[in-house]
């Protein structure tokens, strides 16, 4: 390799995009210079298995990896530009993870690497109804998430002089941060979480805490997807006394819980029930 004629750039942070979709991988030349004449290069860990070759001024689609054949495409309308950003279709779950972007001319070659991260979807609509000027329009909104279920919080039975409380969730794409808050907010010991990924590939999650006797608590437990920094909650209402034999007259009720974050998504249902031992 010899003394630098040029650099090649990629985002330091990870690309972040939808399964299913299509994504394009960033990288370009410094200082700008054209690319049309060059060798470029995109591979995950091993050099000669690639994901796209650009040689001679045109794909070359021989000895493609088999996973990404017919899926990629170096965008060339920068080329003149040293801009060599590869696009990949459809993107699978094992697209996830490292890709170099390796550029090569006669005398000298260059690379960076750079990180896909894939996260799952699913689609809510909501119906609003709106009043405008004494006129109703009906809007339905689709969000792209990539959320599991709402959690749901039950009453297992007695532990350590209290009740047995368990939050439960599946469908996450990503592995989720599990938390049990406060009234205030304040995050609350966990006794017992596992994750674990079902028959297809998502994760499910269940955590637990004993709620002491003589007690009256707001719990809420949230489930959050770190990476897109989304999340789900519910919460509950527990009021009266736990005796350690037996659980009398106790009154769970699922309450309303404030956006705490933009991009928050709350279950809100209500629920009361009395448990008698």
């Amino acid at each position: 390799k010899m003394s630098s004629k040029f650099t090649v750039i990629g985002p330091h942070d990870p690309i972040l995009d939808i399964l299913g979709q299509e994504t394009v991988l960033p990288c370009h030349l410094f200082p700008r210079m054209s690319a049309v004449n060059i060798k470029v290069r995109w591979f995950r860990s091993q050099f000669l298995s690639f994901v796209h070759l650009y040689h001679d001024g045109k794909d070359q689609y021989e000895k493609q990896m088999p996973d990404y054949q017919g899926r990629t495409e170096l965008l060339k309308a920068g080329l003149t530009d040293g801009n060599v950003p590869l696009r990949i279709l459809n993107i699978r779950h094992s697209d996830e993870g490292q890709y170099c972007c390796f550029v090569q001319d006669d005398t000298f070659y260059e690379e960076t690497v750079l990180k896909l991260r894939v996260a799952g979807q699913f689609f809510v609509s909501i119906l609003s109804l709106c009043v405008l000027q004494a006129l109703f329009f009906s809007i339905t909104v689709t969000l792209t998430l990539c959320l599991g279920s709402a959690p749901l919080i039950s009453v297992e039975g007695h532990q350590d002089g209290g009740i047995w409380v368990v939050c439960q969730s599946a469908g996450w794409y990503l592995e989720p941060e599990v938390l049990w808050k406060d009234l205030n907010g304040r995050h609350l010991l966990s006794l017992s979480e596992t994750k674990s990924r079902g028959d297809n590939n998502l994760f499910k999650t269940q955590t637990a805490m004993v709620v002491k006797k003589n007690s009256n608590q707001n719990l809420s437990c949230c489930i959050r997807n770190t990476i897109l920094n989304q999340e789900k909650e519910s919460a509950v209402y527990i009021a009266g006394q736990l005796p350690s034999k037996s659980l009398s007259e106790l009154t769970i009720t699922r309450n309303k819980t404030k956006h705490r974050k933009k991009r928050t998504e709350t279950s809100v249902v209500d629920i009361s029930h009395t448990l008698r031992g």
